[in-house]
């Protein structure tokens, strides 16, 4: 090495390029959700509610018949809960609640979804092993082209513990 000159470390940068790399893998999953929402939904899966899907921060997304039993859960859903995507099929998302879980947020829940309207907020919901985890939820309806409720898709990501 020659004194006095600079040299630029390859780990210095690594955290731009980490940042970069993350950000390409989350436009990578969201592409490849909405590959399997276009699949399912057909014609329901309108240019806003595919807008909303890059727009959404979401670690998982739950898509549910207008009866709320669960038709399709992204790879985000296993990791976020450690319940396979099998085991969450024909379920309805109440599985994921338990003890600790506002009984006045799943009331508010039940009304919105009940008025076909969205719903947001946050509520502990229970992973497989029991852990209690507080989740953020963004509910949308999803109509199909005779604008009949079709579905219902949940954007769900996991919020840090307040100390």
């Amino acid at each position: 090495m020659e004194k006095g000159k600079k040299y630029i470390s390859p780990l210095l940068s690594f955290d731009i390029h980490l940042q970069n790399y993350q950000n390409m893998v989350r436009e990578f999953q969201k592409k490849n959700d909405l590959a399997h929402l276009k699949a399912i939904l057909k014609d329901s899966l309108t240019t806003a509610l595919t807008q909303k899907v890059f727009e959404e921060d979401y670690e998982a997304l739950v898509l549910t018949k207008a009866n709320q039993s669960i038709v399709w859960v992204s790879d985000g859903f296993k990791d976020m809960t450690g319940y396979s995507k099998t085991f969450a099929l024909g379920k309805r998302p109440k599985f994921l609640q338990g003890e600790e879980t506002s009984s006045a947020t799943r009331k508010q829940l039940r009304e919105g979804l009940a008025k076909n309207h969205t719903f947001s907020g946050s509520l502990v919901n229970y992973r497989k092993n029991g852990e209690a985890y507080l989740c953020d939820i963004k509910i949308v309806p999803v109509y199909n082209h005779k604008d009949k409720l079709t579905n219902f898709l949940a954007f769900e990501r996991e919020l840090p513990e307040s100390d």
